[in-house]
């Protein structure tokens, strides 16, 4: 029976892939994680404040409520739109980049809920 010394050893080669491979799931997977936080802030943000203006709570304390739960530097807009109130929030997740500084991911969501008479009572 001959031995080959190179059965079941592993090269540096092997190694170092490995490493990479390893580095760019956990880099994907972190960017993923970043745009799907934002988008689901942003749609919190827009659905918050669109029951609260459908509710007739003032403008104001709706829209700050929207830019509390809204990623930073997001745009926050409402209309009133037949018998139902728009909220969209806007914003960017900018994700590091190896050969450009940066990648900007634009995330819109938009909200629409009906204008009805909401009781307070049983």
């Amino acid at each position: 029976m001959s031995s080959n010394p190179e059965r079941g050893s592993v090269l540096v080669a092997d190694l170092v892939i490995g490493a990479v491979i390893v580095f760019v799931l956990a880099a994907a997977a972190t960017a993923v994680g970043m745009v799907v936080d934002a988008g689901q802030s942003s749609r919190e943000a827009a659905r918050s404040a669109a029951v609260e203006l459908a509710r007739g709570v003032g403008r104001g304390p709706a829209i700050r409520r929207a830019e509390r739960l809204a990623p930073d530097n997001a745009e926050i807009d409402h209309e009133v739109v037949d018998r139902s109130v728009r909220v969209s929030v806007e914003t960017e997740v900018r994700l590091p980049h190896p050969l450009f500084l940066s990648v900007r991911v634009p995330i819109r969501s938009v909200v629409e809920v009906p204008i009805a008479p909401y009781r307070s009572g049983p």
